[in-house]
């Protein structure tokens, strides 16, 4: 008995199911480069935005501390429309209109951002530098929102009485990511007489 093969008719299969799982291959690999591409992509943005949360929180903070050295107890405050000292009545300044560039420290004031090398040891002991440039531009600014009169405490010190004023101020501060992402957070401080 003898068995032959027709070869004719095979010639040209084995080539196009070899151009088709080619072509499967391919579009699988460049659908893993755009994905992970847009995971890039999160990534930065989400650290973006944790950075410029975190700087925002750090100038706040400023902004509290300024208050509680300058203007502790009793405010004393000219509540003008000059950006010089950062704090304003309720209802001066607009946080959806605020020009945070127009808000600088005075060139004299002690408070401009000094320029600082930030060290950072990674898990594999590595070290990195980065220089962060000063900056005179204000990242914050307070409203003064008026007095409040404290009341509460236990039944043996007479809750329910005034026990003393404290003074409420709405504290913005905000913060820009090496990316040029923003946020902006707002704080409520008081100080007590």
């Amino acid at each position: 008995m003898h068995y032959s093969i027709n070869r004719s008719r095979q010639h040209g299969t084995a080539l196009v199911i070899s151009m088709i799982i080619l072509l499967i291959t391919t579009m699988v690999i460049l659908q893993g480069a755009r994905s992970a591409n847009l995971d890039l992509l999160v990534g930065n943005n989400s650290q973006s935005a944790a950075e410029a949360l975190m700087l925002a929180e750090d100038s706040a903070i400023v902004g509290e501390t300024m208050i509680a050295v300058n203007y502790g107890g009793a405010p004393v405050i000219d509540y003008g429309d000059s950006t010089s000292d950062g704090v304003f009545l309720a209802g001066q300044i607009n946080i959806n209109s605020v020009n945070w560039d127009s808000m600088a420290y005075p060139p004299e004031s002690n408070q401009a951002q000094q320029a600082y090398t930030e060290t950072v040891t990674g898990p594999d002991g590595e070290v990195t530098e980065t220089q962060h440039e000063g900056s005179a531009v204000r990242e914050f600014y307070a409203e003064y929102l008026g007095p409040a009169y404290a009341t509460g405490g236990s039944l043996s010190v007479g809750a329910g009485v005034a026990s003393d004023t404290r003074y409420m101020y709405r504290i913005s501060g905000r913060g820009v990511s090496t990316r040029g992402g923003a946020r902006v957070i707002q704080t409520i401080y008081a100080t007590a007489e």
